[in-house]
């Protein structure tokens, strides 16, 4: 009875995990930020951008 129990419980923990990554997925999907990759991320290239702009500036005022 105990191990019953015990694999339906796993079974809803594991099935309540999925429905989260499921719903990650539709969410991120449905506003378009979601990438395979970081470097493909439009977001993360214009932030990197800024800051090897910030960088340069900054070593150019030091000489």
């Amino acid at each position: 009875m105990l191990q019953a129990l015990g694999e339906m419980l796993l079974g809803l923990i594991e099935w309540k995990a999925n429905v989260g990554k499921l719903l990650a997925r539709l969410l991120w999907s449905g506003t378009g930020m979601m990438t395979e990759n970081r470097s493909d991320d439009p977001a993360y290239k214009k932030n990197l951008q800024r800051l090897i702009e910030h960088h340069r500036r900054f070593e150019e005022s030091k000489e």
